[in-house]
């Protein structure tokens, strides 16, 4: 297919069709969407990346972050440098998509016009991507069988272990979390109460979505002293906790009890230190390099790769 082509298709002229394909200059929403549709149908490529088709590859692997100030992300990236360190490949990186499927969506479409050879990508909802032709592996993912591999920390055991940081005298927990209709959220989550439930635990959920870690701090000591113990988003939310905590007057784990999550460098230097789950980012950043590497390479294994989780117990729980 051709741009002409594209162009008649959609009733269009073919400068229109080149500012869509290159994002450059205005076009109308609604013709933008009805061209990249005859696009994706036909699995066209622009020109530029035909000339380039010769190569047997790029030697280029691309990444996409939601969030590169976020230690977790960090180190998965540094899991993967590790891996590909000992190959030809070289990493473009794309960070900054957050929760957005369209992000994730351009960030995929940009690597392909430069034809890097394959994506790893934290995991992102939407029918596009079982349709990309180039290798992919998806990280932070739930356990989701498909024609996807992803790599995803076992979510459910991790809602076990931090069950366990709660002593017998626990008996009212306030919950932070995320939007629960994310896999891993829900994986983690669903676990989590499952235990409580057992040791009849009662617990109150407060959401954090779109919320400043500051602000999502304050929701949670304003009944704090109804509560025994916070389990936190991560340990950035954690940390936020201890801060704000401490401009309050309150002392953790006197007052409270507090849980994080991931197991950043951060959860080692506050004051008090964070009794926090252990995803093992670096593992899973290696995992991801290994399975795209394989997958580019030829096997077409779509099984998933499930990385373990470890508690460690410091100064924010009794």
């Amino acid at each position: 297919m051709t741009i002409k082509e594209i162009a008649k298709l959609a009733g269009v002229s073919t400068a229109t069709v080149s500012r869509i394909i290159n994002n450059s200059g205005k076009v109308k929403e609604e013709t933008r969407i009805k061209v990249q549709n005859i696009i994706d149908q036909n699995n066209y490529r622009p020109n530029q990346v035909a000339r380039t088709l010769f190569k047997k590859k790029s030697n280029i692997i691309g990444i996409i972050v939601p969030d590169l100030s976020n230690m977790f992300y960090s180190k998965i990236i540094e899991g993967i440098q590790n891996i590909i360190d000992n190959t030809n490949y070289s990493l473009m990186i794309s960070f900054g998509a957050g929760s957005d499927d369209k992000k994730y969506i351009d960030f995929i479409r940009k690597f392909q016009q430069e034809n890097v050879d394959g994506i790893i990508t934290s995991a992102f909802s939407g029918e596009y991507v079982t349709k990309i032709k180039t290798p992919i592996v998806m990280y932070d993912s739930a356990n989701i069988e498909d024609n996807i591999i992803r790599i995803a920390s076992d979510n459910k055991a991790g809602g076990k272990l931090i069950s366990k940081f709660l002593n017998k005298n626990i008996k009212k927990v306030l919950i932070q979390h995320l939007d629960l209709s994310l896999p891993t959220v829900a994986e983690r989550f669903n676990s989590l109460i499952a235990e409580l439930n057992k040791r009849d635990i009662t617990y109150n959920l407060v959401a954090v979505e779109g919320l400043s870690k500051k602000h999502a701090s304050q929701k949670v000591l304003e009944n704090i002293k109804h509560f025994d113990a916070v389990i936190s988003v991560n340990d950035e939310y954690a940390a936020d906790i201890i801060k704000e905590s401490r401009l309050n007057g309150f002392k953790i784990p006197e007052d409270f009890q507090l849980v994080g999550y991931d197991n950043t460098n951060l959860a080692q230097y506050t004051d008090p230190t964070i009794s926090t789950i252990d995803q093992q980012a670096f593992e899973i950043g290696k995992a991801a390099a290994r399975r795209l590497i394989d997958r580019i390479d030829g096997n077409k294994n779509t099984e998933n790769t499930i990385i373990p989780v470890k508690a460690l117990k410091n100064e924010s729980t009794k």
